[in-house]
């Protein structure tokens, strides 16, 4: 429709302001005429398919202008996408044109959350206990998961929390030699 980035901004902006205003009158009257100028009943078909489309303007065309042409018009002019927002511009069409529209965060925040990572076995609290007995004299919740098998993190807590409780497993405190990400794994020891 139009060659220009600024025309297909501008149509498109306007088209969806109000449809109507970008209806081309003089294409209406001539269709209306050759409606009531028609003798043939396909030729009456015609005229009226042409009168529909005339009373219309093309959203299509004029979307898909804008895509191809909003981009490069918001770069030069330095507007940001949510001006377009502000203008009516939906989100889709935006991001269609090429705008950053956040959308990866969108669909991080609504793929499940254990995507990408396996999720620890499930091992009774019980199992978890006696797998302290095959562990070093020191050791991490890490190893007695390995030893137990998996289970969740905070089941192995509450594992070693009653073993320390009755008094089979002593708490150390934080690993010495820590020099990965995070906090250092607490360490405890076989009683």
């Amino acid at each position: 429709m139009t060659d220009t980035a600024e025309g297909a901004v501008r149509l498109y902006l306007m088209y969806l302001d109000d449809p109507t205003k970008l209806v081309d009158q003089t294409a209406v009257k001539k269709a209306e005429a050759a409606v009531g100028s028609a003798k043939d009943p396909l030729d009456r078909l015609q005229a009226l398919a042409t009168l529909e489309r005339a009373r219309q303007a093309d959203g299509d065309l004029l979307r898909k202008d804008f895509v191809a042409h909003a981009r490069t018009y918001a770069e030069d002019q330095d507007i940001p996408a949510s001006a377009f927002r502000e203008m009516g511009v939906p989100a889709d069409t935006l991001a269609e044109a090429g705008f950053d529209m956040g959308t990866s965060r969108r669909r991080r925040r609504s793929a499940p959350t254990t995507a990408g990572r396996s999720r620890a076995p499930r091992v009774p609290l019980d199992e978890i206990k006696s797998a302290v007995g095959s562990l070093s004299k020191r050791f991490t919740l890490s190893d007695l998961a390995d030893a137990a098998g998996g289970g969740s993190p905070a089941t192995l807590r509450k594992a070693v929390d009653e073993l320390i409780a009755d008094k089979r497993v002593t708490k150390i405190g934080p690993k010495e030699d820590h020099h990965g990400r995070g906090r250092a794994p607490t360490v405890y020891e076989l009683s």
